[in-house]
């Protein structure tokens, strides 16, 4: 005979409704409060950008965009939450898929295929959905072998684009980014170079280690000096270790600049229609001083990334 304790109490079907409205409550909560971050993001990086904007304009009127309102807004509002939507679309079907198949057969092939489908959707959905297109300079200078790419790092943008720009690509990449969904499945079992902000010395070994062998594969390395996003306007001094990868690797390095900071606002924040231009600078040569190739990586980035977004921030007459 059973005890009290191991008995069951029959569902309910008032219960099991009351459970769900519960649910249902809880989600319209949290997507308001996602909204409302939303907002906020949106008018700090609006004002962010406009300051930047000013200072880099001697006079003219600019037409800039603003989410604050307004029926030039609604239009981007509505094209970046379908873009969201499509997204997160691809995002769920390649889920499922890697659930039932790729999670128990993943080898790096078919996971790097994955991984740069799922970023080509993410590219062209900006383009011709959100309407932020994207422009490449310099082709000609990418060598026909394996190379380590070195640039700014501005947002999210840039990363996921140099997954479809360069086959079985190498990304030296944080932790954190394996929580993005089928992406970070895709940095995890690529495999990528993986480091932690928290261990310095460690995350040398380990860059050294995947970077030597990912260049005898065939592999070109992307690494952002810069070791985090820096908005514009900003500047970071650039982290260690990028030079020791060039000095082991014995490997050519092509530096690269983008302003997609300008069009790519962080989170949530709408995406207004423009151009995002990547510039492929000429190679620095495998084989020299890793001290002076650090101070002219450094000297050239910069300088041309201010030079491209002096272009891109030229005011639109009105």
């Amino acid at each position: 005979m059973l005890s009290p304790t191991r008995l069951r109490r029959p569902c309910c079907p008032v219960t099991a409704l009351e459970t769900v409205f519960f649910i249902f409550e809880k989600v319209g909560i949290g997507i308001r409060l996602i909204l409302l971050y939303r907002r906020s993001q949106e008018k700090r990086t609006w004002e962010r950008s406009m300051q930047v904007r000013n200072t880099m304009q001697s006079s003219a009127k600019v037409r800039p965009p603003s989410p604050l309102g307004g029926s030039r807004d609604i239009l981007p509002f509505l094209r970046t939450r379908a873009f969201e939507g499509f997204v997160f679309l691809v995002t769920l079907l390649l889920g499922i898929l890697i659930a039932i198949y790729f999670n128990w057969n993943r080898k790096p092939k078919q996971v790097r295929w994955i991984l740069r489908f799922w970023s080509s959707c993410f590219i062209y959905g900006a383009k011709f959905i959100a309407g932020v297109n994207f422009r490449l300079e310099g082709l000609e200078n990418i060598p026909d072998e394996p190379v380590i790419f070195m640039g700014n790092h501005q947002t999210a943008w840039e990363s996921i684009f140099m997954t479809v720009l360069i086959p079985d690509v190498n990304i030296v990449t944080k932790r954190a980014a394996m929580s993005i969904p089928v992406f970070g499945w895709g940095l995890k079992y690529a495999p990528m170079i993986v480091v932690a902000p928290e261990t310095p010395g460690r995350n040398i070994r380990h860059l050294l280690k995947g970077g030597k062998a990912s260049i005898r594969e065939g592999r070109s390395i992307v690494i952002f000096p810069e070791g985090a996003r820096v908005p514009i306007g900003e500047t970071r001094p650039y982290a260690r270790g990028f030079e020791t990868l060039y000095k082991h690797c014995n490997a050519k390095v092509v530096p690269f600049v983008t302003d997609a900071g300008l069009w790519w606002p962080s989170g949530f924040a709408t995406k207004h229609p423009g151009t995002i231009t990547l510039r492929i600078l000429p190679p620095i040569e495998a084989g020299g001083n890793p001290e002076e190739f650090a101070l002219k990586l450094e000297r050239r980035v910069r300088t041309e990334a201010d030079a491209l977004m002096n272009v891109s921030t030229k005011p639109h007459q009105v």
